[in-house]
């Protein structure tokens, strides 16, 4: 992740624990973490890995979405930071609903 991507995320992170009246403290105790990683990732000096993120997301009571910059990541990149959030036993049922999605989106489309 780049300079500015941390940057924007530690934004939404701080604006999300705003939003809950939290203080970086209290954040990093719900996330067994400490205070010094919460400030970190809110300045952009850090960042969180992507298994990480549900937990955050939890957290701070956002949905995992409202994290990602949609204009800081190609969509491979994001579709694959997506499906790296399933049980990895899970996956191939996940990759199989996709797959008839689109071949049901492309039949309506031919239609």
């Amino acid at each position: 992740m780049d300079q500015d991507a941390k940057r924007r995320f530690g934004e939404r992170v701080r604006h999300a624990r705003l939003d809950l009246n939290l203080k970086q403290e209290e954040l990093a105790e719900v996330l067994g973490t400490s205070q010094a990683v919460v400030s970190n990732v809110e300045n952009g000096v850090s960042a969180i890995s992507v298994p990480d993120l549900p937990r955050w997301a939890d957290a701070l009571n956002k949905p995992i979405m409202y994290f990602y910059d949609e204009h800081a990541l190609d969509w491979q990149r994001r579709a694959l930071d997506v499906l790296g959030m399933f049980p990895e036993d899970q996956l191939e049922v996940i990759l199989r609903m996709l797959k008839y999605m689109a071949l049901g989106m492309h039949e309506n489309n031919l239609n």
